[in-house]
C-alpha cells in the first residue's frame, strides 16, 4: 500500500510513500479520496490546475487543498492522474474523474483541510516519504 494511517487523537494522519515527487503527490490524493469516498468513480469530467510554490512542504499542502476544494466546490473526485513537479516547486496537474452523485457515492469521512502540523516530506534511498495531518 502506497500510504498508511497513523495514530493521531483529534485529525487523520497519513503517512505516504511514493517512488518519485510525482508518485507521492498523487499516492497523497488517493489516500484522501479512497479515506473521503465509497462508490465507484468514472471517467467524466477534467480539471487541470497548475501551482507554484516556495518549498516542497508547501507545494503538498496547496496540492491537497486545491483537490480538497475541488471536491467541496464542484464534487469533483479524481480517478486519474498527470502530475508534473519542475524545478522551483511548480506542479501542473491534468487529472480526470467523476462529480460526487449521492446515488452512487458515499462520504466516510469528511476531509476539511490539510495542515502544517508535523507536516514531513523525506526523500529516501527509494524515493519518498511524506507524512501529513488533515482535518476532519
Amino acid at each position: 500500500m502506497s500510504y498508511k494511517y497513523l495514530n493521531h487523537t483529534a485529525d487523520l494522519g497519513i503517512e505516504v510513500k511514493g517512488e518519485t515527487l510525482e508518485e507521492l503527490f498523487i499516492n497523497t490524493a488517493k489516500a484522501i479520496f479512497e479515506t473521503q469516498i465509497r462508490g465507484t468513480i468514472l471517467i467524466k469530467k477534467k480539471l487541470n490546475f497548475e501551482i507554484k510554490s516556495s518549498s516542497l512542504e508547501e507545494l503538498l499542502i496547496e496540492w491537497c487543498r486545491e483537490l480538497i476544494y475541488n471536491f467541496s466546490v464542484n464534487g469533483f473526485i479524481p480517478k486519474t492522474y498527470d502530475v508534473k513537479i519542475t524545478k522551483g516547486y511548480n506542479l501542473k496537474a491534468d487529472l480526470c474523474g467523476d462529480v460526487f452523485d449521492k446515488n452512487r457515492h458515499k462520504i466516510k469521512l469528511e476531509i476539511k483541510n490539510a495542515t502544517y502540523h508535523n507536516l514531513n516530506i523525506k526523500n529516501l534511498k527509494k524515493g519518498y516519504r511524506a507524512t501529513i495531518i488533515f482535518d476532519v
